[in-house]
């Protein structure tokens, strides 16, 4: 577990990063925060987290990978539903060097070894 606290985020806040209802802003990884950070100001629109930090019990509720970054604490999903935030956020994302995953309803951003992209 990382402290946060002094974290100094512009665009996001640590009530957004949950786990069903406990907050896990403290269990994210802090580098990957400021770069998630970084990608909303590139993005300039809001962003909903729909899920960040997954114990391995959470995750298997969920129906997460075995593998899943989202319990390396290097993970979120963020709510979309529109083709244009979409391609904005694979766009910018891409150029920082994440990983994407791209699903109907929301995009999938990390910060794993080895940048991919890829489709749910």
């Amino acid at each position: 577990m990382w402290n946060n606290k002094s974290l100094n985020l512009q665009y996001f806040t640590k009530k957004e990063f949950v786990m069903g209802k406990i907050n896990v802003f403290n269990k994210m990884n802090p580098t990957f925060l400021l770069q998630l950070d970084e990608l909303r100001g590139l993005v300039d629109e809001p962003l909903t987290v729909k899920s960040s930090y997954r114990d391995k019990k959470y995750n298997k509720k969920v129906g997460g990978s075995v593998e899943s970054k989202h319990m390396e604490s290097i993970a979120v999903d963020l709510h979309c539903d529109n083709g244009t935030l979409r391609g904005k956020i694979v766009h910018h994302a891409l150029n920082l060097g994440m990983s994407v995953g791209v699903s109907g309803n929301f995009i999938h951003v990390d910060s794993r070894d080895k940048q991919i992209l890829f489709t749910y």
